[in-house]
């Protein structure tokens, strides 16, 4: 037997991960979700943490009425705004005291890590659910 009639090599199966896209997903619902974290980020990050609430309302207005999908999306970045928009408040008040200029970052960037992977997991058609974010509108 020479070494040209061995059979070819067999390679281990990848483990399965837990992307599991809603059934009835379409690119829409994608990209609404995905907008749904796009807008709120930026606008955030231009007021300080305080505006982004306004266009996670304008977007789950919007949504609202597109789909159980695009709805959920569209909550989740509008729970994920009302906590930065109150922890944000809290520390503006809080620079009364020195405290808040300490805050007013950590919020912020948590803010800004939540919606960057909430925009990605948007546009991979995966379920998002925020740490330390309640739901206040589903």
């Amino acid at each position: 037997m020479s070494q040209f009639d061995q059979s070819p090599p067999t390679y281990p199966t990848p483990p399965p991960t837990d992307y599991q896209p809603h059934p009835t997903m379409s690119s829409e619902d994608r990209n609404l979700g995905t907008i749904a974290h796009i807008t709120p980020l930026v606008l955030m990050l231009a007021s300080g943490g305080l505006a982004g609430f306004l266009g996670s309302l304008v977007v789950y207005l919007y949504a609202k009425d597109r789909g159980p999908v695009a709805r959920q999306y569209a909550a989740t970045a509008l729970n994920v705004q009302i906590m930065v928009a109150i922890a944000s408040a809290a520390s503006y008040v809080l620079m009364f005291v020195l405290v808040g200029f300490l805050t007013l970052p950590i919020v912020l960037i948590v803010g800004i890590i939540a919606h960057v992977l909430g925009a990605l997991k948007a546009n991979k058609g995966e379920r998002f659910e925020p740490p330390l974010t309640p739901t206040f509108v589903s």
